[in-house]
């Protein structure tokens, strides 16, 4: 099944690129000598050294083979290679009869990991967007993440010793609806609302739940050679429990810069710093749910990103990611050994564009 996975991911995307490459691909591209239809493709290789976000402890244990019926995997670590493939239409005016630059765009994304293949996953996305001037502008989206694998959890219904572990997944839907706006001093400003609905494999829906985000992004351009940018976001997600109870409250900021105009022989730097303050707020008492019961995460992520494009069409990118997760609970004491994580990857990519 994981290799099926793997070659109709790599198919898809070499076919999307082997359409646009020929004869008739470049008839739907130009319509009037105009390109109307902008394709990319981009591959990442990824080393993630915490794939499952594990705590420090459970790390230990699984190198030391202490209980191993908790980890039924090959490696805590993986390679991960990614490709994308994105396809830009411009509609023409008398698609959706209005005079305003219409673009559609679709996207398809897979993760390939190397050893831990049931952990691969994929994306499909589409977004409607209207320009109706170069300073407003309104996007529509929808995006599928289907059977996400988490991590490995315990069987909720299984009463052996002892117990045993199983995968833990659930399918995504993500609905988005963003209005763009340019204004004075090379400021613009993207206020959003997304509406997420997540569904868990069956031995674990209670963990089902609908979430409502909303929140804006902010950028400045600063002499054409420095952008600033930021974010934030206010995230309600409510679960169908009722016990565990996974409901919470979360505020999500972030905080960047990018530094270079990323021409052939000027690269691009950028770094940026967020985090997550996400509160849980079942109702249950401590007694049955100690686990979430007035618990607090708060969630770190550093990135540092250098950009070089070799040509007109080829940008290749190297990035650092961290994320650290403290938790803090008033009824488990000892829950940082279990919940507490770092995790760390080393990206390289390389984006590709043709009109």
């Amino acid at each position: 099944m994981d290799n099926r996975k793997r070659t109709t991911g790599i198919c898809i995307v070499l076919l999307i690129f082997l359409f646009f490459s020929s004869g008739v691909g470049q008839t739907i591209i130009r319509h009037k000598q105009r390109p109307i239809t902008t394709l990319e493709g981009d591959i990442q290789f990824t080393y993630d050294d915490n794939i499952f976000l594990y705590s420090t402890k459970d790390l230990n244990d699984f190198k030391r083979s202490v209980r191993t019926y908790r980890f039924p995997f090959a490696t805590s670590d993986d390679f991960i290679t990614t490709l994308t493939g994105i396809v830009r239409i411009r509609l023409p005016k008398a698609v959706l009869r209005h005079r305003w630059t219409q673009v559609l765009t679709l996207r398809y994304r897979q993760h390939l990991f190397a050893v831990n293949r049931m952990k691969s996953y994929q994306v499909f996305s589409l977004n409607l967007s209207k320009h109706f001037t170069k300073q407003l502008g309104l996007g529509i989206g929808y995006s599928l993440l289907p059977r996400y694998l988490i991590r490995f959890y315990r069987d909720p219904t299984s009463a052996v010793t002892p117990p045993s572990y199983i995968t833990c997944d659930f399918t995504e839907h993500l609905f988005t609806a963003e209005y763009r706006v340019k204004l004075p001093y090379h400021i613009s400003l993207t206020p959003f609302y997304k509406y997420e609905i997540c569904d868990y494999t069956k031995k674990f829906d209670f963990y089902d739940s609908k979430a409502w985000r909303f929140g804006f992004v902010a950028r400045q351009v600063i002499a054409k050679q420095i952008e600033l940018n930021s974010e934030l976001e206010y995230k309600i997600l409510d679960a169908v429990g009722p016990a565990p109870d996974i409901s919470y409250e979360q505020l999500y900021w972030s905080l960047g810069t990018c530094i270079g105009l990323l021409k052939a022989d000027n690269p691009r730097i950028g770094v940026s710093y967020g985090q997550e303050r996400r509160k849980y707020v079942t109702d249950n008492p401590p007694t049955i749910d100690p686990f979430h019961r007035d618990r607090v995460d708060k969630i770190s992520n550093l990135k540092l990103e250098l950009k070089v494009r070799l040509s007109k069409d080829i940008i290749v990118r190297s990035i650092y990611e961290l994320e650290m997760r403290k938790v803090t609970s008033p009824y488990k004491e000892d829950i940082d050994d279990i919940k507490d994580y770092n995790d760390n990857k080393f990206i390289l990519g390389l984006n590709l564009r043709r009109f």
